[in-house]
This record gives C-alpha cells, sequence and structure tokens, in this order.
C-alpha cells in the first residue's frame, strides 16, 4: 500500500487535480469534526509564510484527499514549539476503509524530514467523539497525550507522533 499512497504540494498539482480536492466526497459528519475541504483549499492556497502547507493524497495516480499541515507562527496555541500539527486530514468516502488514510500518516514524517527537517514532533487535535479518526491516528503510531478540553461539538482529545523516535529506528 505504501508506494501507492503519495503527497503532492498544493501549489504543484495542476487546475483539474485542484478541482478534483474541491469535489472530495466527504461525510457530512466529518465535516462536522474537521470542517469543509473548501476552508482547507483556501489555506493551502493563500499561506505565503510557508508556515501553511496543503498536502494532497493521492491513491496511485488519483486524489483521494487532503492533509494540512501547520508549523512555526501558524500553530494553535496548545502546539509545542517544533511542532507540525495535523490541522485537517481528509480522504473521500469513496476510499475510506483502505488503509489509505492510516498509510498516508505513516508517510507523513518522511515528507516532514525532507521538507521540514526542524520539526521534532507532529499533533493534532481530534474530537472525541470521532472514533473513526482517533483509530485512524492510533493505527499510524500517534499516542494520546492524555490531555481533553471541551471544543465547539464536544470533547476534544490531543494526539502526538514523536519524530525523534520514529528518525532513531529509520522509519
Amino acid at each position: 500500500m505504501d508506494a501507492d499512497v503519495r503527497f503532492a504540494r498544493w501549489q504543484d498539482i495542476s487546475p483539474s487535480q485542484k478541482a478534483a480536492v474541491e469535489q472530495l466526497a466527504i461525510d457530512k459528519q466529518q465535516v462536522q469534526y474537521a470542517g469543509p475541504t473548501d476552508r482547507a483549499v483556501a489555506a493551502s492556497a493563500s499561506d505565503v509564510s510557508g508556515d501553511v502547507q496543503g498536502l494532497v493524497i493521492f491513491h496511485r495516480d488519483i486524489v483521494v484527499g487532503l492533509l494540512l499541515l501547520k508549523r512555526r507562527g501558524s500553530l494553535p496555541e496548545w502546539a509545542v514549539r517544533r511542532a507540525a500539527v495535523v490541522s485537517a486530514l481528509r480522504i473521500d468516502q469513496r476510499f475510506q476503509g483502505q488503509g489509505i488514510g492510516t498509510t498516508a500518516l505513516k508517510l507523513l514524517p518522511i515528507w516532514l524530514s525532507r521538507e521540514w527537517p526542524e520539526i521534532t514532533c507532529i499533533m493534532l487535535s481530534v474530537d472525541e467523539a470521532n472514533l473513526q479518526g482517533r483509530r485512524v491516528y492510533e493505527k499510524a503510531g500517534w499516542v494520546d497525550r492524555g490531555m481533553r478540553v471541551e471544543g465547539r461539538i464536544g470533547w476534544v482529545r490531543f494526539m502526538r507522533f514523536d519524530l525523534t523516535a520514529s528518525r532513531r529506528f529509520g522509519r
């Protein structure tokens, strides 16, 4: 599966691929958790600081998802210094359940080592009720930090993936 999944930076894809991202079929429940795709696309397209990066997820040559990363000045207040935060992860519902999201999360440390080498960990917040999302993160090696706060639609948990350990073990 790893060889079939890859990332491309938002700014490097064609207009037809950008249109495919904008037309991702995302379940209403997932939109409630992560927000609409057009908001992640707008953040990807408008960043001039280099602190926000939209990564389009391909399975073979088909656009199947979008992952939005933030660092430095774009980090939320709960993130640690030198972290990258996954601000959005969307996989088209027609491709869910195939391990693509998990594979993308497992490939993310490789991309970060190459493109943002100063990053020491990846963090995210996930709605506690988003069991499917939490399972995907756990399968990809993320650890719940044990913190909960009340969010806009319920309780939110914070998860972390340590890049220092993954680099040490060659992942």
